[in-house]
């Protein structure tokens, strides 16, 4: 038995976590999945999220799995791969991880063992491509640049030639890679797997979907690999573990203030699970131009985690 592996990669707050959860909701995976999951951040959120979804799940929290926890990142899928009871391996990388080295590090080991290679997604969060490109091109750009899928988020909160500047300057960095731009809730996740999932060895062509491009190669996808010498130190994290109730009022007016970038940092990513009143549970998903919150089942306490470069801690700290 062939076991396929597939990675979700994407920068803090594109929205990877969301799209495997939708994927797993769906059953999209009906075979035995194991999840190995690498978050960035003192305090994990996604793994409590995703345990409700009863799949096996190995957590790596101590580092980037591309680089400082690279032997427990390869450690862990050799011992997922030689125990011989799962048939999807699926990989969800930190947000700074370099998309470039892991596929180097899942390719090694199809050589000695009976794995294959399967979906190389990109998430990115069209509303914040712009900035983050400019911004954070190292961690940035080698995700997209590496993909063979591109799966843009939040498409519906931009207008048609927005996405369109976007479309274009990820096609200027990667010819290659199929990217789709229908609003997620518009599509299955067996319609999203199945357009990543399809043959990129046909003649080359442009094929409609409704909103959704799909690019067919006329070659097999092939990536380069440069050394991984990313800098961890540029971003850092805070996070808590808090019985606090936090009213849906009181986050908005939080996350509102926590974009002064003087007083607390550059703020690019903050997620958690709160309640917000009595018998009311929430989860949210704060990036610099969107703050989601959706309704959640109770858990044992609060975990609020903030994300983002030269943060200033203290100030935050008293925010909260």
């Amino acid at each position: 038995m062939t076991i396929q592996i597939d990675i979700f990669s994407g920068f803090f707050g594109a929205g990877k976590t969301t799209l495997i959860k939708k994927l797993i909701n769906e059953k999209v995976y009906s075979k035995k999945v194991t999840l190995i999951e690498n978050e960035f951040g003192e305090i994990p959120i996604d793994g409590a999220f995703l345990k409700k979804f009863n799949i096996e799940i190995k957590e790596i929290k101590a580092g980037c799995i591309c680089c400082s926890t690279v032997n427990d990142f390869n450690n862990t899928l050799k011992e997922i791969i030689d125990s011989k009871e799962t048939e999807r391996i699926i990989i969800e990388p930190s947000g700074v991880g370099k998309l470039s080295e892991i596929v180097k590090i899942v390719k090694k080991l199809e050589v000695n063992n009976d794995v294959k290679l399967n979906l190389v997604i990109a998430a990115v969060d069209v509303t914040m491509y712009e900035e983050f490109v400019n911004l954070f091109s190292e961690f940035y750009e080698d995700q997209v640049i590496h993909a063979s899928t591109v799966i843009l988020s939040r498409t519906q909160s931009v207008t048609k030639e927005e996405l369109q500047q976007v479309v274009s300057k990820i096609r200027e960095i990667n010819e290659k890679a199929r990217i789709i731009t229908t609003p997620w809730d518009d599509l299955s996740g067996v319609e999203l797997i199945g357009l990543s999932e399809a043959d990129g060895r046909k003649e080359a062509g442009i094929h409609k979907l409704d909103d959704v491009d799909l690019i067919e190669l006329d070659q097999e996808f092939d990536h380069e690999h440069g050394e991984s010498d990313h800098d961890h130190d540029f971003f850092s994290s805070w996070g808590i573990e808090t019985p606090k109730e936090y009213p849906v009022e009181t986050l908005e007016k939080l996350f509102s203030i926590l974009k002064n970038e003087e007083l607390y940092g550059k703020v690019v990513r903050s997620k958690g699970i709160v309640q917000a009143e009595e018998n009311r549970w929430i989860e949210f998903d704060f990036v610099p131009k969107q703050f989601e919150i959706r309704e959640s089942e109770p858990q044992n306490t609060g975990r609020i985690t903030v994300i983002g470069h030269a943060l200033n801690k203290e100030n935050i700290i008293n925010l909260f």
